[in-house]
């Protein structure tokens, strides 16, 4: 991978982010856990745990809070599908802008894309394609999380018609990561999205952003790249123009985070020129 710096934030958002729906995840298993100890007395849980943050909103007896915490895996797992394509799609918009950068396509298409468009448009961008398997995962993802946000969790035609367009090789690898068939989805069911669904999202994304990532490497001429990392390592070495070191931090960082381009010592000398002119 080209760690860029836009990519190297992303990345850190994404882990951050499962680190979190796990933390959550385990954390509703824990309590529940915990409050079999309390199964079958009346008390409430304001009463039993008075010194816990917010306890006050779970105003239940022990019981009545351990069944709805066995339902988190499915909440978690439906909002974690639009947390996860949010970071996503927001991860694109950054790719596309970088292609307006160097001239591949205009800053309105970049900043107008629509999510169901954004890698048919990077792919124009870039001239090449990706790969289509998790991109057929990530369109079935992309229903189910339209189903949950306009109706209401109901299956609905198009959720139903992108499932069966999976190929096999996508469906296999969907049930394989999340234990779940979705073909046996029809129209009208309730979506019950859960564990599976999550680890599905996060690695189908990941999949896909890696993909993204290497239509860059060779859709983004050299010299952009070139400008790119000079750009990041000034961000990260602000005093290295006045202190002449400018050129020696640039290339290392090159080296070390762009090594995927084999990006030389000239390539990064003369985006640093490039850059001096400007200021």
């Amino acid at each position: 991978m080209v760690r860029f710096r836009a990519y190297r934030q992303y990345e850190a958002l994404r882990v951050d982010a499962s680190n979190a729906l796990m933390g959550l995840l385990a954390g509703a298993q824990l309590s529940g856990h915990l409050l079999q100890l309390n199964r079958g007395s009346e008390r409430l849980l304001p009463e039993v745990y008075p010194n816990v943050p917010h306890i006050k909103r779970f105003n239940l007896t022990a019981e009545a809070a351990s069944d709805i915490l066995a339902e988190a895996d499915v909440h978690l797992g439906t909002m974690s599908i639009a947390y996860t394509l949010a970071l996503h799609e927001d991860y694109l918009k950054t790719c596309l802008t970088m292609c307006a950068d160097a001239g591949s396509i205009s800053r309105r298409k970049a900043r107008e894309a629509r999510s169901s468009g954004q890698h048919d448009l990077l792919e124009d961008a870039c001239g090449s394609v990706l790969d289509p398997v998790p991109i057929e995962q990530l369109h079935v993802l992309r229903r189910m999380r339209n189903a949950v946000i306009h109706d209401g969790g109901r299956v609905d035609s198009g959720l139903v018609a992108a499932i069966d367009a999976l190929s096999g090789t996508a469906l296999d690898g969907w049930i394989h990561l999340s234990t779940a068939d979705p073909s046996n989805l029809r129209v009208g069911d309730r979506l019950r999205l859960g564990h599976g669904e999550m680890l599905l999202a996060l690695a189908v994304t990941k999949n896909v952003d890696r993909n993204c990532n290497a239509l860059l490497q060779t859709g983004l001429p050299r010299a952009e790249w070139a400008r790119i990392a000079v750009l990041d390592a000034l961000e990260e070495h602000p005093s290295s123009l006045r202190s002449g070191t400018a050129l020696r931090k640039a290339h290392g960082m090159a080296r070390h985070l762009y090594g995927a381009l084999g990006l030389s010592r000239d390539d990064i000398a003369d985006a640093l020129r490039a850059e001096r002119a400007q200021h």
